[in-house]
């Protein structure tokens, strides 16, 4: 059996009690509280507990965290109030170290309710409900017992979100921001306030970065004189602002993709953000049978079929370029190293429009990407999806360029027609009325 150190874990049922003198504690911890001291004289030895799945929970508590620790005046039964006097100790079992920590999550929110009801519309609330053993709780952001002042949850180590998310912190710390960060917010002689994790991703709503023009909004709230900067040199900077992603040209060295979002344009949503998630899913799954990515007659029996459900809907494709991989979205570069060359694009079988992705969308927000084939983009269904981000000749879309090329030609054939046929009209007009006045 193995040991498992959990949450909250004070003053739980079954264990042995070692005595130890109270006063001695005292002496050494005048900072806690006497009627703690109760709690700690023993909990400060080595107390364990089986569980009923075979494992075993330490019940030791360190004192000097208790000490630091801004819960300290609320004491022990503050949150512990199952084990508080005339309950102690407990006969209730306990059935593992998860579903405990799954408890005293819920505690948190008799003080803390409107911090819990945002964790609870967050990503990670979202893999809690799916059941993610590893998704995390309150505690494994702020602990069971050790908990810090706000100041102590803004520190240039990432912490606590590196414990989870070392590869992304990684990429940060060395990315145009983390390095601001390091050289204490100083950028070219100028003091910058350079964002840590909770100023992008916010600390208890986490919500999907790449969720619709999130990460656009949140880039735009600090740089906002970017529009303007991008206007100065690119064309078609507004287009190229809603369908590029910042990463995909400020991450020089990612690998890009075209991501095509199924979107309900009644409902103003992502589709399967509705809580339809999963139909859509095993609709997309059944039309590709074979597991080999969407062509572009499955891409179009796909959105056909998610039209067809019973409500009205207008689902079309939204299509963006993105970077392939998370982690280098934290990999942003100084401006100077920002892509500026139109044909890393626009170039005949340009490498960014090789990886296409369809994606759906979770409850939360959470896009749900699906290989296709890079042939989708200058299909007839796909027309809409490239819209947004198609210039005449620059994606060499040899079937979008005929067709946009047609549609110019037939633009000005009428009002060239019409001038022409007003013209010769007006000759016919005036040679006609010639001939009346020489008779």
């Amino acid at each position: 059996m193995r040991t498992v150190n959990t949450l909250g874990s004070l003053l739980l049922a079954g264990a042995v009690l070692i005595m130890a003198p109270a006063a001695a504690l005292a002496d050494h911890h005048d900072e806690v509280a006497n009627p703690d001291l109760k709690c700690l004289k023993c909990h400060s030895k080595g107390l364990k507990k089986k569980l009923e799945d075979g494992e075993v929970m330490s019940l030791k508590m360190n004192i000097e965290n208790f000490e630091t620790s801004v819960h300290k005046v609320i004491g022990c039964t503050g949150c512990h109030r199952d084990v508080a006097k005339g309950k102690h100790p407990s006969r209730e079992p306990i059935a593992s170290a998860r579903s405990y920590s799954l408890k005293h999550n819920k505690t948190c929110s008799q003080c803390h309710e409107a911090n819990h009801t945002e964790y609870t519309e967050s990503i990670h609330a979202s893999l809690v409900e799916e059941g993610r053993e590893d998704a995390p709780l309150c505690s494994d952001c702020h602990s069971a017992h050790a908990i810090e002042e706000r100041k102590h949850y803004e520190p240039v180590s990432g912490e606590p979100c590196s414990n989870c998310h070392q590869e992304i912190y990684d990429a940060y710390a060395g990315s145009v921001h983390g390095l601001a960060q390091g050289e204490g917010n100083i950028i070219r002689g100028k003091h910058v306030s350079a964002p840590i994790c909770s100023d992008c991703h916010r600390a208890h709503d986490i919500v999907p970065a790449a969720s619709g023009d999130y990460m656009v909004s949140t880039c735009l709230d600090c740089h906002e004189g970017a529009k303007v900067a991008h206007e100065k040199w690119l064309p078609n900077a507004g287009m190229h602002m809603n369908s590029v992603s910042c990463p995909a040209c400020h991450s020089p060295e990612a690998e890009r993709v075209i991501d095509l979002q199924l979107y309900d344009q009644v409902a103003q949503l992502p589709v399967g953000q509705n809580n339809d998630h999963a139909a859509v899913k095993e609709k997309l799954i059944e039309i590709d049978a074979n597991g080999d990515g969407l062509d572009p007659v499955e891409l179009w029996k796909l959105m056909r079929r998610t039209s067809q459900d019973g409500r009205p809907s207008d689902v079309v494709l939204r299509g963006r370029m993105e970077v392939a991989k998370g982690v280098d979205a934290h990999r942003l570069a100084p401006r100077s190293r920002a892509v500026r060359s139109c044909e890393s694009c626009h170039e005949g079988n340009s490498e960014s429009f090789r990886n296409v992705t369809v994606s759906i969308t979770k409850a939360d927000g959470r896009k749900e990407k699906y290989a296709a084939e890079s042939d989708v983009l200058s299909s007839a269904i796909s027309l809409d999806s490239v819209g947004g981000f198609y210039a005449p000749g620059g994606t060499r879309i040899k079937l979008l360029d005929g067709l946009v090329v047609l549609a110019l030609v037939g633009g000005l054939a009428m009002p060239l027609g019409h001038i022409t046929l007003g013209r010769i009209v007006r000759g016919r007009k005036e040679t006609d009325d010639e001939n009346v006045n020489d008779e």
